[in-house]
């Protein structure tokens, strides 16, 4: 299907000298440490580098209630980290320096983890009915959860476990942070159906009140904003899904700092839903009912759309790496049969596949700090 646009916008050195002299200088060195170690203080050997972060991809299995990591370096070694709750509905998971939120949908909650140790450190009550959905994180304390059934998002200091809400649109379904604001995607459902265009509440975190000015983004299109992602151009870009049938998906690209929409895109079919960037140039679009599509950043088109997207069975989530590697996620069928990942080369080739739990809903890459000595 073709797409569619609407514009609105130390040499090493061998000198033996050298060495005679530091060594001169060395033998100095030693006696001054000997000599203050004799006066009770002690020359303290460099502590060695820290390891490298390690990058791992997070996948939220919706059916199973946990959250699976797998190391990029080694995919087939996971983890799978149970997240506890009563009646937990995960659908989404973010993440910043080695914590993460995933979001407890039915459960009114939204879980802590500690990628370091792989383990839940807190889940934290929300308000009754919050039907949490969608998450970002802000800074090292500090993170923000979306309430679709409450029309809020709140405010959680994901260390203490404090909370604090603010009302936005109609059904808030996705977060993301960018340029020191919060842009909460209203997906204006009413009783479960698109009641028109959605827009973007942009929040303060350092007040947590809507932001001074112009708070709110219209997304002129098909309604049911799902999901955002920050490109490599510093715009935000938002999925518009849509309903289930009758209207296609379009692609809506913002500016953050202007707070307006510079040009939405189709060409994706029905039900387009989780998309990630590579960094660079593409912008991956998962569908259940398409596959893969890829998103032309620079040159502002579809390549891959509606029709002609990779074969992925309940595309349900992508997520892209530091080696541009694409971890496209297979849901399965969300009764019995587990999920898949995808691992795919910068061509859509494929290089391998990993199983994930029951329902796998959602993905992400992230870097893991190493522990301190």
């Amino acid at each position: 299907m073709a797409a569619s646009v609407t514009r609105l916008w130390s040499r090493a050195g061998t000198d033996h000298g050298i060495f005679r002299r530091m060594s001169f200088r060395a033998r100095h060195v030693v006696g001054f440490c000997a000599s203050v170690l004799a006066g009770t203080l002690a020359c303290a050997r460099a502590s060695a580098p820290l390891p490298p972060a390690e990058e791992v991809v997070l996948v939220v299995n919706k059916g199973a209630a946990t959250l699976q990591v797998i190391p990029v370096d080694a995919p087939g070694s996971s983890t799978t980290i149970p997240l506890g709750g009563t009646s937990p509905t995960p659908t989404g998971v973010s993440a910043l320096n080695g914590r993460a939120l995933v979001p407890l949908g039915a459960d009114n909650s939204v879980a802590v983890v500690d990628l370091q140790s792989r383990q839940v450190t807190r889940v934290i009550p929300l308000a009754p009915n919050s039907g949490a959905t969608g998450s970002a994180i802000v800074d090292d304390s500090t993170g923000y959860v979306a309430n679709p059934n409450l029309n809020t998002v709140t405010q959680v200091n994901y260390l203490t476990g404090d909370t604090a809400s603010v009302a936005v649109g109609i059904y808030p379904q996705a977060v993301a942070f960018t340029r020191g604001k919060v842009f909460v995607l209203n997906g204006n459902l009413v009783n479960g159906q698109v009641a028109g265009p959605s827009w973007i509440s942009v929040v303060d975190p350092i007040t947590n009140r809507l932001a001074g000015g112009t708070d709110s983004i219209p997304l002129p299109g098909p309604g049911n904003a799902i999901a955002g992602a920050v490109g490599p151009d510093g715009l935000l870009y938002v999925m518009n899904m849509g309903p289930d049938t009758g209207v296609e998906g379009r692609l809506s690209e913002v500016d953050p700092v202007g707070f307006d929409e510079l040009a939405n895109f189709g060409g994706f079919g029905f039900g387009p839903g989780a998309i990630a960037t590579n960094g660079i140039n593409q912008l991956y679009v998962s569908s259940l009912t398409e596959g893969l599509m890829v998103f032309d950043i620079t040159r502002q088109r579809v390549t891959r759309g509606a029709g002609n997207g990779l074969a992925i069975p309940h595309n349900s989530g992508v997520a892209v790496d530091s080696r541009q590697q694409v971890y496209a996620l297979d849901a399965g069928d969300c009764a019995s049969t587990p999920g898949t990942v995808h691992i795919l080369r910068t061509d859509l080739s494929e290089i391998r596949t990993i199983t994930t739990g029951l329902c796998a809903v959602a993905a992400l890459v992230t870097e893991v700090p190493p522990n301190s000595p």
